[in-house]
């Protein structure tokens, strides 16, 4: 990819951004648990935003910008959910073990 093309996608890229951000923000912060929207949302709507960008320089064009935003926003804050879940598991088994291990050091 050369300069000029580099400049047309950011041009591009601005142009959503500056039309459709606020309603990303909305997606994002409509799609977390209420309890997560503060602390969330606007990192996870800025993730979007480079995933939308690397979409572009993979060289696909955005038909729909609308449509192809709310599948991304709403696919991040799964992924979000998704990793978290994975942080707690290994948490809570690290967590057991360390249980178990004292256990059977006050029973030895």
């Amino acid at each position: 990819m050369n300069r000029t093309e580099d400049r047309a996608l950011a041009a591009d890229l601005t142009a959503i951004y500056a039309n459709q951000h606020t309603r990303v923000l909305a997606i994002v912060a409509r799609t977390l648990r209420p309890e997560d929207r503060a602390a969330y949302a606007d990192d996870l709507a800025q993730d979007v935003w480079l995933m939308v960008w690397q979409y572009l320089l993979r060289g696909n064009e955005i038909r729909n910008a609308s449509g192809l935003l709310a599948v991304f926003a709403r696919r991040r804050v799964y992924a979000h959910y998704r990793s978290a879940r994975v942080r707690r598991e290994c948490a809570t088994e690290a967590e057991a073990l360390a249980r178990v291990c004292a256990e059977l050091a006050a029973v030895a």
